[in-house]
């Protein structure tokens, strides 16, 4: 009942957070979420008082809510069917959205990695002024780079090898993300715009500003029936295969848990990557069988938006002032110098993607490196709401040369758990950070600069620079 509780709270909060956007003019302009302000409402409500007033109702509750939910995300993304074919044009577009997709990546690893090595050098400069231990700074990647969820996940691994205030720093520095994600990124999209670097933008009605349309508005269909509402409902066909998939990810967990050392301990615990794989098999089996059809495509996507607005309210309302409080200097100066050198990073590789959407790319980089990948894909809505470069769907191939970054995660769990020295540690992250870079210079995912602070460089639209196969 608790956990009902939880998610309902969680939805008041939404629906004030849409009322607060409405009315405040700030928001509007600054495209900020519902969900973030509901983050933000319920994380001072949390703090002020409501923990414990409902029965169960506690900091980690919300946790464990972020935590499940999480795992669910990432089940809905695994049984999103593919998007329909492009259209034949040689094969152009393909080989533009794999270069970018490879490109992306990349450079996801490489700022995560870097993101750890800053987190790491911030907080031993300044953790003692609170007493904050700097393999914290470690924790900064999981949160920035990969968001709320992960940063739960990998801190409760954390936590049970004995760092205690693990999923506190992680939900601070996540919540920090989120703030940076949209009250930097979107004034830097609007920037862009009027610098001319969007090259499909349009200008923002008076709907997006408010957060909801009008009755009289078109707007487009949140998924198709795929089967008869008298025998079972579409939906219902949806959240059963979410939760075969929720069932098969905890069997994975076991059988991860088998493998020796932390290794095994934590991919065991990864279970939001257990969840996906998971998701793939359900769906690889729906195809064996030929129902995939069962699962439309747009309906899976909001399950998947549902999810991702919930753990983020959730994440907001886990975090307990006191422990960011007595460390709210090294936290502070963590989130700020991070947030700037993602900024800078993001700036100064994104205007040599070589393409004619470089600058929906970098802001998706951005959004994503701060946030997650939805929030990654808000900031490219801003700039590119007609879809009509590939950035979206690079964004959502990006995820495979993500991969490389597990030699990073192994590192950081190394020495959470004791098994590898920080120094040894910073060392390794190091050499990994380097070698992500010689793999972008070896594939070439840098190319022509197509952008720069002054506005285009030549005529984009017709000179995409032509892919090298990663």
């Amino acid at each position: 009942m608790s956990a009902l509780f939880g998610l309902s709270l969680i939805g008041i909060f939404c629906l004030i957070g849409m009322a607060l956007r409405r009315w405040i003019p700030a928001f509007r302009r600054n495209m900020v979420p519902a969900f973030v302000i509901a983050g933000f409402l319920g994380a001072i409500a949390m703090n002020a008082g409501l923990s414990g007033v409902l029965d169960g109702v506690d900091a980690e509750l919300f946790t464990m809510l972020t935590a499940q939910l999480f795992t669910i995300s990432f089940i809905s993304i695994g049984l999103t069917p593919p998007p329909p074919g492009t259209k034949d044009d040689g094969g152009r577009t393909q080989r533009v959205l794999l270069r970018g997709a490879w490109a992306m990546g990349l450079t996801w690893t490489l700022v995560f990695s870097i993101q750890a090595l800053v987190g790491i050098g911030v907080v031993g400069a300044t953790g003692g002024l609170g007493g904050m231990d700097t393999i914290y700074g470690f924790m900064v990647p999981f949160a920035f780079a990969q968001g709320p969820g992960q940063a739960v996940t990998f801190a409760g691994i954390f936590e049970q090898q004995g760092w205690t205030d693990a999923v506190d720093v992680g939900l601070a520095f996540a919540s920090a993300g989120f703030a940076a994600a949209f009250l930097v990124g979107v004034p830097l999209a609007k920037w862009g715009m009027n610098k001319g670097l969007a090259t499909h933008s349009m200008g923002i009605s008076d709907s997006v500003g408010k957060g909801y349309y009008r009755e009289e508005e078109d707007t487009e269909s949140m998924g198709t029936e795929t089967t008869f509402s008298g025998s079972i409902d579409t939906l219902t066909v949806h959240i059963t295969m979410m939760g075969i998939a929720y069932l098969l990810a905890h069997g994975l967990a076991w059988i991860f848990g088998h493998i020796p050392g932390f290794v095994g301990e934590t991919i065991s615990g990864m279970m939001f990557m257990n969840g996906l794989l998971a998701a793939y098999f359900v769906r690889w089996v729906m195809g064996r069988l030929r129902v995939e059809h069962l699962l439309d495509r747009q309906m899976q996507a909001k399950l998947t938006g549902f999810t991702t607005d919930y753990v983020v309210v959730a994440s907001f309302m886990a975090v307990q002032a006191a422990v960011v409080v007595s460390w709210l200097v090294p936290i502070l100066a963590t989130c700020l110098i991070v947030t700037a050198l993602t900024v800078g990073l993001c700036f100064v590789i994104g205007q040599r993607y070589g393409s004619d959407h470089d600058f929906e790319r970098t802001m998706g980089m951005y959004g994503t490196l701060t946030g997650t990948t939805p929030t990654g894909l808000a900031l490219v809505r801003i700039l590119d709401p007609r879809m009509r470069t590939t950035t979206m769907a690079e964004m959502g191939l990006m995820n495979l040369p993500e991969l490389l970054y597990i030699p990073a995660m192994l590192v950081i769990s190394g020495a959470f758990a004791g098994e590898l020295g920080l120094p040894a540690a910073v060392a390794v992250m190091a050499a990994l950070t380097l070698a992500y870079f010689v793999i972008m210079l070896l594939t070439r995912s840098f190319g022509r600069r197509t952008w720069n602070l002054g506005g285009p460089v030549d005529e984009r639209a017709e000179r995409t620079a032509e892919p090298t196969s990663p």
